[in-house]
Parts: structure tokens; sequence; C-alpha cells
């Protein structure tokens, strides 16, 4: 595969690290690290998406760029500074250096609460969640500057992304919880909270693929599995597959979505994206990396 020349941002990350190591196999990529002490073959530089200076010499007009910083964490303060003060910083030095092509690693917690049908790109976003609202305004930031400016935007909102090397996330903690007794998940809204989950590698190919597809303006996909899935159904397949019994705290607290699940078939069909691990294969790659 002919691979374009890329600038990643977020590559220490789960869904960076995991994307990195199949980049680094193109002599093509670079990767911007902050603190950490990334091993890495592709050429790497320090910088931080809050301070312009410290990239903005790095930044090439023929690369392109994969945006993955501002995922959710627990810093809600973090959140906000790198997806929207970052990403006005890399947005005007795009300007300055006349990028043509930026991916933003986005969410399909933009679009709220849905129990009816898997949300489609054209439907009006409703966030429940601050992160979903965070995530809303940094893509509606992008769509803004593409439009101004003729920078091609691709962004890509991903459903609940999980795999073996996944250090967060309620399916790892399940997970974790089968070889250490300590961890009691707690699974929300009696555990009836339905995600649509998608496999690490399936992501990773459809980032991979979009790299290779250029698409003019401003372009919004679903990167989702297409299916919904309850914490309880989860947690049945996990004790099928382990063999063990979960032990998990339930409790009737909604703190968010009650279902997310977005409809995948245009990306489909313009990114050839197609997921090819069901639940329960991914499921019983995570149960025999963290049993080990």
């Amino acid at each position: 595969m002919k691979m374009t020349k890329t600038l990643l941002l977020g590559g220490t990350g789960f869904i960076g690290k995991t994307l990195l190591h199949k980049l680094e196999q193109y002599n093509s990529t670079k990767v911007m690290i902050h603190n950490t002490d990334l091993q890495t073959t592709a050429q790497k530089f320090k910088g931080d998406i809050l301070n312009k200076k410290s990239f903005f010499d790095e930044i090439r007009n023929d690369e392109t760029i994969i945006n993955l910083l501002g995922q959710l964490t627990s810093n809600e303060s973090d959140c906000i500074k790198s997806n929207i003060l970052g990403g006005l910083n890399l947005l005007n030095s795009c300007v300055d250096k006349k990028i043509r092509q930026i991916i933003l690693i986005s969410s399909i917690n933009v679009y709220g609460e849905n129990l009816e049908r898997s949300s489609k790109e054209t439907d009006p976003l409703n966030p429940v969640s601050n992160y979903g609202e965070i995530k809303m305004i940094t893509e509606e930031m992008y769509r803004y500057f593409s439009e101004m400016y003729g920078i091609n935007v691709t962004v890509l909102r991903l459903a609940g992304i999980y795999g073996p090397n996944g250090n967060s996330g309620f399916l790892t903690k399940i997970v974790k919880s089968i070889k250490n007794k300590n961890i009691i998940p707690v699974c929300y809204n009696n555990g009836e909270q339905q995600r649509d989950m998608l496999y690490i590698d399936d992501a990773i190919d459809c980032i991979l693929n979009t790299l290779n597809s250029k698409h003019d303006g401003f372009n919004i996909f679903n990167i989702s599995s297409g299916n919904r899935y309850s914490m309880n159904e989860l947690i049945s397949m996990i004790e099928r597959i382990s063999k063990e019994k979960i032990s998990v705290k339930y409790s009737s607290k909604i703190p968010d979505e009650k279902c997310i699940w977005a409809n995948n078939s245009k990306a489909k069909k313009l990114l050839k994206f197609n997921p090819k691990v069901k639940i329960e294969t991914g499921l019983k790659y995570m149960i025999s990396k963290f049993s080990n």
C-alpha cells in the first residue's frame, strides 16, 4: 500500500500507539510526542498542541495530519484545552502552512441519546455528556476552517474502541477483574446501558484507508460496528468465554447516554470500511491477553 506523508498527533494513547505501529512500516511518518519517552522507528519530535511554536516548524504542506489528541480522559479541563485551544493552534498553523488534508478523530458521543435507530452522519447532534459536547464544538471549529480556508477535513466519529492493549474503559475493567478480584466495575443503569463497540484493528484499518482516500471539503464518517450491546450482554459473553463469574456493582444511576450506536454504511461505501472482528472474537483476544 502506498502511504501518504503523515504527521501523527497523539501517538501515545491506546489508538495512537496501535496506529503508529502500523505506520512505522512506511518511511513517511512523523509523530509529535509530549513528555513520554515513546519508542518508535518513526521520526519524532517534542511538541505541545497548546504551544504553537513547539510544532509549527515541523509541519510540511505535503503532509496529512492525523489528530488523535483530546480523547476521553478523567480530566475534563485537559480535554477542553487539547480539543479546542489545541485545535485552534493546529488549524491556524495549517492555514499558515497551507496544509490541505486533516483527519480528525472524533466520537459518536456527539449524537447523544439514541434508542430508536443507529445514528447517521446527517442526524442532528444532541450530546448528553460533556465529552460529546466538547467533540461537537471541536468538529464545528474544523468545519469553519475547512469552509473558510479550503482545508480538506475528514472527521472520523469512532464508536467505543476496545482491544487487548487498552488500559481503560468498561470492557477492560471487566476483563481485568477476572484475574484481579479487587477490581469491582460499576455497572450503571442496572447494566442496561447500550454501547456500539469496535475492535481496535478494525478502527486502525479504516484510518489507514482514509489516509489513502482523499475527499475534498468537509466530510464526516461513522466508524462503528453498527451494533449495540448492553453491559449485561457483554458481561454474559465474557463469563461464557472465560468460564468465570464476574463480580460487578450495579447502580440505577444513569450518568450519560442509555444508548449510543451509529450507522456505518457511508464509511463502508466510501472508505471501504469492513469491520472483520466480531464482538465475541475480540473479547476472546482481550481475555487471552489479560489472563496471561
